[in-house]
């Protein structure tokens, strides 16, 4: 079985470390560049689950059945978890409103952004 990662953020596992598609980077840690394609067994089901390979031959594509129908759901759960976005605020992020926090933890607006009517607090402080 194969897989062909889709993320460069993939650390090698002791097994493959001398695998000529091996990247190593300044600190002499080993990684999986894009576009490797790799041996695996039927563990590299969870790499395709996880949104970090792709099936890369039949035998993979038949273990991952359905696969390509979660792939963009389980993109968006890791760029939320990797944005650290709050669970009361993952729909605003689907929706486009947020792209994330700045450093003080303030929105940062997305392209649906709506500004919050501030007006509506100050009318119930009066009342």
């Amino acid at each position: 079985m194969k897989i062909k990662f889709i993320r460069d953020d993939n650390n090698v596992a002791a097994a493959y470390l001398n695998d000529p598609q091996v990247v190593t980077c300044s600190r002499g840690m080993k990684w999986w560049p894009i576009g490797a394609i790799v041996d695996v067994d039927a563990s590299g089901k969870y790499l395709v689950d996880n949104g970090d390979a792709d099936p890369a031959d039949d035998e993979m594509r038949a273990l991952c059945a359905g696969w390509e129908f979660r792939r963009d759901d389980v993109l968006l759960s890791r760029e939320m978890l990797a944005k650290a976005i709050e669970p009361e605020d993952r729909q605003r992020f689907r929706n486009g409103e947020i792209l994330g926090y700045d450093a003080d933890g303030n929105d940062i607006p997305g392209p649906n952004y709506v500004c919050p009517d501030d007006d509506s607090e100050d009318e119930e402080d009066d009342e």
